[in-house]
């Protein structure tokens, strides 16, 4: 992967000798790293990196080699010529493994240098590579280029994959995405990494699982280098995942690459599972006290006459520990009493307003439609509530009162 050069270990950018020593001695080394599905605990593919060797001895990383301001020619060269190492290398997995893909790296910016289309098509007829085998990956800057949209279009009617890896940005050019319609959408460590106090990165990545969703591709995370990261973007959504935490150890004697990380995806794959088996458990009874709390209200309730209602939210907030608050509706979805919050967690908002929500019409909402319909409760989505700022989850049920009117309760409970 690309790396930084230290203060200790000075490299000097490549030069134009240095590059056309490459391309005539060759001398590009493949190494892959595997393409996984934590879920289905299978290895897809392998995604090809090119290396090389300066005439110093000086190891070149994929950024010595692509990040310069070569020309288009010698752009287009050197692309050609590390996408002919990566097929000879993955010819023998290959072989033994025809189910592979293999995830291509084509430079964007070399296109324009073609003057036609095809190079890749023939080599991978040349090695006996199906093209449906081998996904081309263009990285987000050149996604606006012509060259790139005629060039993916060539590509896509011969059966080629797409993946589009957004590097390491934290926007999403969704116009170019819904343009290319990719197989395979790629982000990089700056979206599931130091999360602590950044919320936002959760939110940013299932955004960013809706969008695939959208446009019928899978959402992979690039660079994964621990369990715990990958656990992480297994809760958030994220299956498709490669980096060094499901690379071979050193000290594996095994030969076949598949079997070599096999075991890596299998442990995080029961890790994972036994933590989200652990918090569906939790969540169950946490659900089932708010289910018993639902009950004791609408008991209440049922016990009084209309006027009361409010009386009744207020006490009931104040003594059970996981309400945030309480409010009741008529039978069509207009709210009847205030929102009555727990007062260690709303005292005044200008939110609220003086009537603090009563006499709004909510009979288009969710929950009160599927009551309308005929359900005795529903569970709104979980989301932060923007008069306590906490994580709630709102339950509403139908329930008659003492004067046999029907009415809609409304509670929202704290999610730890």
């Amino acid at each position: 992967m690309p790396h930084a050069a230290t203060a200790q270990d000075p490299k000097a950018p490549l030069g134009k000798k240095d590059i056309e020593g490459v391309l005539a001695s060759e001398s590009i080394s493949v190494f892959f790293q595997p393409v996984v599905s934590v879920r289905s605990k299978g290895i897809i593919g392998f995604e090809a990196f090119s290396r090389s060797v300066s005439d110093d001895g000086a190891r070149l990383d994929a950024h010595d080699l692509f990040g310069q301001s070569w020309d288009a020619e010698t752009r287009l060269r050197l692309c050609r010529l590390c996408r002919r190492k990566a097929l000879e290398a993955f010819r023998p997995i290959f072989d033994r493994h025809q189910q592979m893909l293999l995830f291509l790296n084509t430079d964007g910016g070399a296109l324009s240098a073609a003057t036609k289309t095809g190079h890749l098509d023939a080599m991978s007829q040349a090695l006996n590579i199906p093209g449906r085998r081998i996904v081309i990956e263009l990285e987000r800057p050149y996604l606006n280029s012509p060259h790139v949209a005629r060039f993916v279009s060539y590509y896509r009617e011969r059966g080629f994959g797409l993946s589009i890896d957004l590097c390491g940005g934290m926007g999403v050019p969704a116009e170019e995405l819904f343009a290319l319609k990719p197989d395979f959408i790629k982000f990089d460590r700056p979206l599931f990494t130091d999360v602590e106090g950044q919320e936002f990165k959760r939110d940013m990545v299932q955004s960013l699982c809706r969008l695939g969703e959208r446009l019928g591709c899978a959402v992979m995370a690039k660079n994964v280098e621990s369990e715990e990261e990958a656990i992480r973007l297994l809760e958030w959504g994220v299956n498709h995942q490669q980096g060094f935490c499901y690379t071979k150890d050193k000290d594996s004697a095994e030969s076949d690459p598949i079997r070599a990380f096999q075991q890596k995806v299998e442990d995080i794959n029961r890790h994972y599972r036994e933590r989200a088996h652990a918090n569906v458990a939790d969540r169950r009874k946490r659900y089932e006290d708010f289910h018993k709390v639902l009950k004791k209200v609408a008991y209440k309730m049922a016990d009084s006459p209309s006027v009361d209602f409010a009386g009744v939210c207020e006490r009931m907030v104040a003594s059970e520990e996981s309400l945030v608050c309480a409010y009741v509706l008529s039978d069509d979805g207009v709210q009847l009493t205030p929102l009555c919050f727990k007062r260690s967690l709303v005292s005044e908002s200008p939110l609220l307003g003086p009537e603090r929500g009563r006499g709004t019409d909510h009979g288009i909402r969710e929950d009160v439609l599927h009551l309308k319909s005929g359900f005795d409760k529903y569970v709104l989505p979980e989301r932060i509530s923007v008069y306590a700022k906490v994580k709630i989850s709102t339950i509403s049920a139908r329930f008659y009162n003492s004067e046999g009117s029907p009415y809609i309760l409304c509670l929202e409970y704290l999610c730890q």
